[in-house]
């Protein structure tokens, strides 16, 4: 509780020094907010561990990643055919070294203290949200969004309301459902002609503490809503359909009580651990490769395909509009990289060579945009196999053409934690694509 009073004043001091306009920032607020029986998880000298060779390990029938998770408490970040990501906590640092000793491999590590990475990820976005809210003028938005820090669940939906209010004739605001904690899922849907126009899905923050995703999605958002009369016939001829956050509970647990959390919240009922990996939680190769039956692994599947309240809500609310339904762009971190099916088997789509030339588009323009370099690539090859993904479903059932996961910033120097600084640049890289793959989708059936 001291370590904690102790980062509260520092924080503090932070906003002081900034010279905090008459509101605070919500990342502030929500350090006053705690349930007093949640007491935050810190990551004090945890090693963020980059090991290579896992494939070779694999061949002797050791899954490393699921190893160091259950012998060592490790947390995997990223795990591929290449290499695995994964935060280890102090206490065990020194065991699962040896054991990683013992099977010839050698962590090469990213970072010496996670919890320093999160405190300077909060310190910055207090910061520059301070000087966003001094310098605000008369055309600033109610809702106080800004992409100069990440924000709580209410001041995004309250940002959906205030664009659902400014565009009554165009925009309608839709609550799909609850989630297990009894916070509303939200889509707000763009368009001048909803029975004829091609429709675009977009979504973000399956996974708790992929801040980046929420915080992209909001900016494309703004992006076509800002200058929406002078948009491009490819964007305004479009249906747009967006939901800014898919696991509210899980997003506002990662930024109260667990930074890095990243499944939903829902209670377990054979288990001590909550929450199920929404990401393997659709009904496709769902019983298959890349997922867990545990409840305690960070990608539980789940007790069956859309158990869910998430996952049925979205999947319900698609299938209801899978008509002229072109496009499926999912938003993740991190890893830089735009893919396509299939996730859940080694095999591409028939139509590979069509969603690659997109892809590959889409990172072409990116690296000239912003000089960062992103993957284009089918999901197997460079992520692995995982079956329940939201991807693979809204293809297989939906029928979806333009379906990608798209990986935002970065390779792995900051992770999940990637600081505020690098918020906009990072959203526009997610636009780009967004952009891409309207245009790749050609005028609706309307003209």
């Amino acid at each position: 509780m001291t370590q904690k009073t102790q980062l509260l004043m520092l924080l503090l001091a932070a906003a002081v020094a900034a010279s905090l306009a008459n509101e605070l920032p919500s990342n502030l607020t929500q350090l006053t907010q705690l349930d007093a029986n949640e007491i935050p998880q810190r990551y004090d000298e945890a090693q963020l561990w980059r090991i290579y060779n896992i494939s070779e390990a694999m061949q002797q029938r050791m899954p490393v990643g699921q190893m160091l998770e259950q012998k060592f408490g490790g947390n995997i970040w990223k795990e591929n055919s290449k290499f695995l990501d994964i935060s280890i906590a102090r206490d065990q640092l020194k065991a699962a070294r040896s054991f990683l000793s013992a099977h010839r491999l050698d962590p090469q590590i990213l970072s010496h203290n996670i919890q320093a990475m999160i405190d300077e990820e909060l310190l910055e976005g207090i910061q520059s949200s301070s000087f966003a809210h001094g310098g605000r003028t008369k055309k600033a938005a109610r809702s106080s969004m800004h992409w100069k820090d990440y924000h709580d669940l209410e001041t995004i939906y309250s940002f959906m309301r205030e664009i659902r209010s400014k565009f009554p004739n165009i925009v309608r605001l839709y609550t799909i459902g609850q989630t297990a904690e009894g916070r509303d899922l939200k889509v707000l849907r763009i368009s001048e002609n909803p029975r004829e126009n091609k429709k675009v899905w977009i979504d973000g923050g399956i996974h708790a503490r992929e801040w980046i995703s929420p915080a992209t999605v909001t900016f494309i958002l703004y992006q076509l809503m800002s200058d929406w009369e002078n948009q491009p016939a490819h964007i305004r001829g479009l249906t747009w359909y967006i939901m800014p956050v898919m696991n509210p509970d899980g997003y506002e647990y990662s930024r109260t009580t667990n930074r890095l959390w990243r499944k939903n919240r829902s209670p377990s009922r054979r288990a001590q651990c909550s929450g199920v990996d929404l990401n393997r939680n659709f009904d496709i190769g769902w019983n298959g490769y890349g997922s867990s039956t545990n409840p305690c692994s960070d990608t539980y599947r789940g007790s069956a395909p859309a158990s869910e309240r998430e996952t049925r809500a979205v999947a319900e609310f698609l299938a209801k509009r899978k008509y002229n339904l072109e496009s499926y762009l999912t938003y993740h971190s991190y890893g830089q990289m735009i893919v396509y099916p299939w996730a859940y088997k080694a095999v591409k789509v028939k139509d590979a060579s069509v969603l690659q030339r997109v892809s590959s588009l889409a990172a072409e323009r990116i690296l000239q945009k912003t000089g960062t370099s992103y993957r284009a690539a089918v999901t197997h090859e460079v992520l692995g196999i995982a079956g329940g993904g939201s991807d693979d479903w809204s293809r297989a059932a939906l029928g979806v053409k333009y379906v990608y996961t798209i990986e935002l910033r970065d390779r792995g120097a900051y992770g999940f934690v990637l600081p505020p600084r690098f918020i906009k640049d990072t959203a526009l890289e997610g636009w780009t694509v967004a952009e891409t793959v309207a245009q790749a989708i050609g005028p609706s059936s309307s003209g």
